[in-house]
């Protein structure tokens, strides 16, 4: 077998182990930075998008197309059995893993892909809505392509690549998805600006990907390498299967028992407070998984890494869902239109397990770089079961009881997470704490302060956008004060050492962007001296 060609070795391979470390730590900070950038800006499209789509299409159609996206979530991950996140996780990857990778997921891809065409009958019965037979058969096209994605994404990440997967991931959202799906809905297609949009979104992405990474894609199925890729992968698709069943299966039963308005409802309450969680789960994924990968073998900086994340997290998410909760039923009618007032309750209500699902992430990671995946496909399998019963019980009490009863599947499924990730990493249970009390603190501290704020506001009758403009000034204005009363007191140590660490790499690229600008005045001078 031969090494792969074209692909990066490992980081810190020739270095020392200092050496490797401080690289491999500004390789991950700049790959944070570059991801999040992104993330940033395709979160801030989604929410024009949604602004503008919830103002041209209604609940229902908004409906159907969640109907069909619990089929799309689960059929995907078995369509590629793994085998993208058994690339990056490999110690040695050579050219015939590759091939054996592509010809899995391509094949997978037009057998699920045939499949869900031929069940659309039976899926629309089961839902009860005819309305969702064509709509599951166009997005069976979706499976093929995803399938032919799949090395390409995986790559790109095992590389640390990370500003070009980020270019492509947003130019294919906002030119394939944003810019169809918006004209399409304006001009009164319905729910098929937002079939058309998901389409050409992901057939963008896939010739992309390809361009760039042009990886071997003559058929394979060596044995020795099947079995390389798929002893990992199949536990990752355990997991992953069991992680959109728990993601899907409140979709199902509401889609079912409450109707499609209903679904339409719930369904944009969920996407929202999943908004943030996804744009993070990005970045662990495409940054966190591969570079702790990397540190495996080496369990203190292991552990110290998956500490360090969680505090940020905690810093992160407890905040915003805070604010979140204040500011709902003046958020949701701002971003989505009056007719949307229904989001508020469960939006409300799934803003409390943010923090949940953001560091459940976080442990997801570490769990898939150690290899630990059939433990996590049990524990997954495990949240699955429990949000499919609280599902059921809580649809009697209609959209807000099935909420109600997610969120606190999602509590526990966060503490068996955690308990699983303190054993693979060593941590004990006051460092876990320790380590997002910081988080806690700052929440209690910003919502306080936000909601005597906003409550003021209220009573003085204020329209929605002067209210959110309030909360937002108040929300900064105690970061500020803060700030002042000494940064790690206010963040912690692992707080402070994100801020400081972020803010020296900024402060790199600029002083990189200066010198180029220096340098070229000097040619420039130098050009019109040598012409005179």
């Amino acid at each position: 077998m031969t090494p792969v060609s074209g692909v990066s070795p490992r980081p810190g391979d020739r270095e020392d182990r200092k050496g490797a470390a401080s690289g491999l730590t500004k390789r991950a900070l700049g790959g944070m930075l570059w991801t999040f950038s992104g993330t940033g800006v395709q979160a801030i499209v989604q929410l024009l998008v949604l602004m503008a789509l919830g103002r041209l299409l209604s609940p229902a159609e908004f409906g159907v197309m969640g109907a069909a996206v619990v089929v799309i979530a689960v059929s995907q991950i078995v369509s590629h059995v793994g085998v993208g996140p058994a690339i990056i996780q490999r110690r040695e990857l050579e050219v015939v893993h590759i091939r054996v990778a592509f010809t899995i997921s391509a094949v997978l891809g037009l057998v699920l892909g045939a499949a869900v065409w031929l069940a659309a009958p039976a899926i629309a019965s089961f839902y009860r809505i005819p309305a969702v037979e064509p709509v599951i058969r166009a997005v069976a096209f979706l499976f093929p392509m995803d399938g032919f994605n799949t090395v390409g994404k995986a790559l790109l990440s095992r590389q640390l690549r990370f500003r070009l997967f980020v270019a492509i991931d947003v130019g294919s959202y906002i030119l394939g998805y944003a810019c169809v799906g918006v004209l399409l809905a304006w001009q009164g297609y319905g729910v098929w600006a937002l079939v058309v949009a998901n389409l050409s979104q992901s057939a963008l992405r896939t010739i992309a990907m390809q361009a760039v990474t042009r990886h071997p894609m003559r058929p394979s199925l060596d044995p020795k390498a099947s079995r390389d890729l798929l002893s990992f992968g199949l536990g990752h698709s355990l997991a992953q299967i069991g992680l959109v069943f728990s993601q899907q299966a409140d979709n199902l039963v509401v889609g079912r028992w409450l109707g499609p308005a209903a679904l339409g409802v719930y369904g944009r309450a969920y996407n929202l407070m999943v908004m943030p969680a996804t744009a993070f789960g990005k970045i662990v994924n495409r940054v966190l998984f591969p570079v702790m990968s990397q540190v495996q073998d080496e369990r203190d900086r292991f552990a110290g890494a998956y500490e360090r994340t969680l505090a940020i997290v905690a810093l992160i998410s407890l905040p915003v869902s805070a604010i979140l909760w204040i500011v709902a039923p003046e958020f949701i009618p701002t971003l989505l239109g009056p007719q949307w007032t229904g989001v508020v309750l469960p939006f409300r209500l799934f803003t409390c397990g943010l923090f949940f699902r953001m560091s459940s992430k976080v442990t997801d990671a570490c769990l898939k770089s150690t290899g630990a995946v059939y433990s996590r496909a049990l524990i997954q399998g495990l949240y699955a079961a429990m949000v499919l019963v609280a599902a059921i019980v809580g649809q009697r009490w209609g959209v807000g009881g099935v909420a109600v009863a997610v969120s606190v599947a999602m509590g526990i499924n966060w503490l068996m997470m955690a308990a699983l990730g303190r054993s693979v990493t060593g941590l004990s249970w006051p460092r876990f704490a320790r380590a997002q009390a910081p988080g806690a603190l700052l929440a209690i501290l910003i919502g306080s302060a936000t909601a005597v704020a906003v409550q003021a506001t209220r009573t003085a009758h204020l329209s929605d956008i002067l209210i959110l403009i309030v909360g937002g000034v108040t929300a900064v204005a105690v970061v500020v004060a803060g700030w002042w009363l000494g940064i790690e007191r206010f963040l912690g140590p692992h707080g402070a050492w994100a801020f400081q660490r972020a803010n020296d790499l900024f402060r790199r690229r600029s002083h990189r962007k200066a010198g180029k600008a220096v340098a070229s005045d000097s040619l420039a001078s130098a050009g019109k001296a040598n012409s005179q």
